[in-house]
């Protein structure tokens, strides 16, 4: 999971153009993936830099600031610093995919669910009636 260069959750959940047609990403997003990827396990920089796809210097600057809200706890381990979701930055997570999912049922609810999966660029029949089920308004 964490091998991957792109955003693993765009894959996951087949955000991949749901919302903007654009590469930027904003904070609250970039916080969202920060403490998704530092959630289950202790986890360096390097990794946290290929699940975000962020550079060092962005990273640096975000790991400073959610350490600095608690957010993410810190420890070293042979010489190497871990990262760590708190139990506030797992608050945020769950309050993040909450918003989330209310952004994603209010943009499925006024589309067909097949304009949906074209935009997500389902390609097979599964996928489509995989997405069309998970995202189809209700």
């Amino acid at each position: 999971m964490m091998g991957s260069t792109m955003a693993n959750y765009t894959k996951e959940l087949g955000l991949t153009s749901l919302f903007v047609h654009n590469k930027y990403r904003s904070n609250i997003e970039l916080i969202g993936l920060i403490l998704e990827a530092v959630k289950n396990n202790d986890i360096t920089r390097y990794p946290l830099m290929r699940y975000t796809s962020i550079n060092y210097s962005q990273l640096k600057k975000y790991l400073g600031r959610l350490t600095e809200i608690g957010f993410i706890e810190t420890h070293e381990k042979d010489g190497q610093v871990l990262y760590r979701a708190s139990e506030k930055g797992f608050d945020f997570l769950r309050q993040y995919y909450v918003l989330l999912g209310m952004l994603l049922n209010t943009y499925t609810r006024n589309k067909p669910p097949e304009a949906i999966c074209q935009e997500a660029k389902c390609h097979s029949p599964k996928e489509r009636q995989s997405f069309t089920t998970r995202f189809a308004a209700p």
